[in-house]
C-alpha cells in the first residue's frame, strides 16, 4: 500500500482538540514529506497551520514578530508551539491563522445559535475567510519551493525560522457587535444576538489587532474577501452557501 508513501507537498491543518496524540500526528505528517531542513535538494514544501493564539498579546497590534506565550500558559498553546518547532526544524513553514469563517460556519453562526452571548459586544475579533486561508497556504507552499530554488536552505537556523512564519488574517479587526450587525444586515440570516456582559466587564472594547503586512509583502498576497463586513455586504456568497452554484 501507500502507507509509507512520501510526497513533495504536505500540509497539516487540523486543530489539536481533535486528537489525543496531536504532536505524533504532526510528526507523522512531516515524515511523509520529501524534504530536509538542510538539504538544498529537498523538494516541494511542508506547511503546518497553527493559531495566532500563540502570541502573548492581549491588546493592541500583533504581528509576525510579536512575543510568543510561554508553553506553560496552557495545554493548547504548548501543543501548537511544540508542533511548530518540529515543522520548522524539518525546514517547513508555519501559518498562524486568526478566526476562520465562511457563510455557514464561524463565530457569527455560533452566536446566532446561542442568541445570548456572555461577552462585551465591543470586544475585538480577527477573522479570515476559509477560502482566503486556503489560498494563503497555497501561496506559502509555492514560497517555500521558490526559496529552495534560490538556495535559501543554506541559511542559518534562526534566520530560516524567522522567515518561515506567516500570519493569515484579513487585516480588518471588528468588534463582536459589528460582526453581528453585518451578519443580520446581509439579508441571508435571521435571528437575534444579545451580548450580556456588563460594559467594562468581560472585555472593554479592546483586544488583539492582528496585522500581517509582512506576510502580504513577502508573498504578494491579498485576501479575496477584504473584510467580514465586505463579505456580508456582498450577500455572504461563497462555495459553502446552500445556493452556491
Amino acid at each position: 500500500g501507500d502507507g509509507d508513501a512520501a510526497f513533495p507537498f504536505v500540509i497539516f491543518c487540523a486543530p489539536p482538540s481533535g486528537s489525543e496524540d496531536y504532536a505524533g500526528e504532526v510528526a507523522r505528517a512531516c515524515d511523509r514529506w520529501i524534504g530536509d531542513a538542510t538539504s538544498a535538494s529537498a523538494r516541494g514544501a511542508l506547511v503546518f497551520t497553527s493559531s495566532c493564539s500563540v502570541y502573548d498579546v492581549d491588546r493592541g497590534r500583533c504581528d509576525e514578530q510579536s512575543k510568543l506565550k510561554d508553553k506553560q500558559s496552557n495545554e493548547r498553546v504548548a501543543k501548537l508551539l511544540k508542533c511548530e518547532e518540529e515543522v520548522l526544524r524539518r525546514g517547513g513553514q508555519v501559518v498562524r491563522l486568526v478566526g476562520l469563517y465562511h457563510s455557514q460556519r464561524g463565530a457569527h453562526s455560533y452566536f446566532l445559535r446561542i442568541q445570548s452571548v456572555p461577552r462585551d459586544g465591543r470586544s475585538v475579533i480577527n477573522l479570515i475567510h476559509y477560502e482566503d486561508a486556503a489560498d494563503l497556504c497555497v501561496k506559502v507552499l509555492d514560497y517555500n519551493r521558490e526559496e529552495r530554488d534560490r538556495g535559501a536552505a543554506s541559511a542559518t537556523s534562526a534566520s530560516r525560522d524567522a522567515a518561515s512564519v506567516f500570519i493569515g488574517t484579513d487585516g480588518h479587526p471588528v468588534s463582536l457587535q459589528e460582526m453581528m450587525d453585518a451578519t443580520l444586515s446581509s439579508g441571508r440570516y435571521t435571528g437575534t444576538c444579545t451580548f450580556t456582559a456588563p460594559v467594562g466587564g468581560d472585555g472593554d472594547g479592546e483586544g488583539k489587532r492582528v496585522d500581517n503586512a509582512a506576510t502580504r509583502e513577502r508573498l504578494g498576497w491579498t485576501p479575496r474577501h477584504k473584510s467580514f463586513q465586505a463579505f456580508m455586504e456582498m450577500g455572504a456568497i461563497d462555495a459553502f452557501a446552500s445556493d452556491a452554484t
